[in-house]
């Protein structure tokens, strides 16, 4: 895929250098981030996010998590048509910064105020969820709360229509998602998940509402369940192992996501909330919150966060009573079913410094307090037993400078 996305932007940028116009057909830019992350926990390991191999260790500053390349090439043929690429480097499930096509479509505009996109486009089911990347488009070094899978091969389509002293905007997208996440130990295929999707948006004034709602079906299974691996023979040998499995399995997991989102951006101060909620059979729901609002000072902005990632931990049973020689077994199922749930809260404070055009610089610290992590592991959690596991905390201290040219 890297290769592809270098080769993509290469005949992208050849085409548009052929144009022998006066008016230029093409527009490129580029976007970037050089980040620092620093924490003292030892036997943490800190990731930006579930994407991501690897991670910040305890007492040196790690500049692989925020670090991040991008470039973008849209080509206007006509008024109507459009052709846009953004390939992006940034730390993945390979632990490498392997380029990555994270755009490639043609947009058709029937109208002025709709259109239709075909390729590989972002997941824009949550506010700036096409811009999780581009750091210098957030108020924050990093969104408190990113969504998974953010990219998916198919179409979408929108349009927009006044109401009122307002614009509402109505979105649909279908397609097939793409994008590697860290599972249970290997990484996680998301490629050929089905993905569906709903946006009503609303803006006035400054404000912008916006209801989504989307339904994922998860095609592949994650390595360790796999049919013929070590862990699902484990498995299936369980008194209730069709439950466990139910409780664990990735393949054919249908999860239903719906959100409602505000946001402010007028004068001094730019600010969102955000609740969503992920359902799925088996599961536990997922309550997803966050807030975080800025207010500028010149070119100063100082900005505060609040986020909670919340699911119950209900676990079902392996069907083996402890005490009799399956204590280790009884533990890997818990932990299999705790890592399907989430409890995290984050609290970030910090300050963004648009010095000059086109560049800010960012300080952040983050406190998060984490029973059921998503984006660090931390060891002390495999000494406890899943069901029982306590409350733990960790401070990291974060550099960013972000720039778009």
């Amino acid at each position: 895929m890297g290769i592809a996305a270098v080769l993509l932007l290469r005949g992208l940028i050849a085409y548009a250098e052929t144009d022998s116009g006066d008016t230029p057909n093409y527009a490129l830019r580029g976007f970037g981030t050089l980040g620092g992350v620093y924490h003292n926990d030892d036997g943490v390991i800190y990731r930006r996010d579930i994407s991501q191999d690897g991670g910040a260790k305890a007492n040196r500053i790690s500049l692989a998590q925020d670090s991040m390349f991008g470039a973008q090439l849209t080509l206007y043929p006509s008024e109507q048509f459009e052709l846009s690429a953004q390939a992006v480097s940034r730390l993945t499930t390979e632990n490498n910064f392997e380029p990555v096509l994270t755009w490639g479509y043609l947009k058709f505009k029937p109208t002025e105020d709709s259109a239709l996109r075909f390729g590989r486009l972002g997941v824009e089911t949550y506010l700036q969820g096409d811009s999780a990347e581009i750091g210098y488009a957030n108020l924050l070094i990093r969104q408190p709360v990113i969504f998974y899978p953010r990219t998916f091969d198919g179409m979408d389509a929108e349009i927009t229509q006044p109401l009122g002293s307002g614009t509402i905007r109505l979105k649909g997208m279908a397609g097939w998602t793409q994008g590697e996440l860290i599972g249970f130990g290997e990484p996680y295929d998301t490629g050929g998940s089905q993905l569906l999707g709903f946006g009503l948006e609303y803006a006035l004034d400054g404000w912008t509402g916006r209801f989504s709602m989307g339904r994922l079906r998860l095609y592949d299974e994650v390595n360790e369940l796999k049919p013929g691996s070590a862990t699902r023979a484990a498995l299936d040998s369980l008194p209730n192992a069709e439950s466990v499995i139910a409780a664990t399995t990735m393949k054919n997991r249908q999860v239903d996501y719906h959100s409602l989102a505000l946001a402010y951006d007028s004068g001094p101060i730019q600010a969102v909330a955000s609740y969503s909620i992920l359902s799925s059979p088996g599961w536990s729901d997922r309550h997803l919150f966050y807030a975080n609002m800025g207010y500028h000072l010149g070119k100063v902005t100082p900005y505060i966060s609040y986020s909670s990632q919340r699911s119950s931990r209900d676990f079902v049973s392996s069907g083996i009573p402890d005490g009799i020689g399956y204590d280790a077994l009884n533990r890997t199922v818990a932990s299999a079913q705790a890592g399907t749930m989430i409890n995290q809260t984050g609290m970030a404070i910090g300050a963004r410094y648009d010095f000059i055009d086109n560049m800010a610089l960012k300080l952040q610290v983050d406190h998060i307090r984490y029973r059921d992590p998503e984006s660090l592991i931390d060891n002390a959690l495999s000494a406890e037993a899943a069901e029982s596991r306590t409350w733990h905390s960790l401070t990291v201290f974060s550099l960013a400078l972000d720039f778009v040219f």
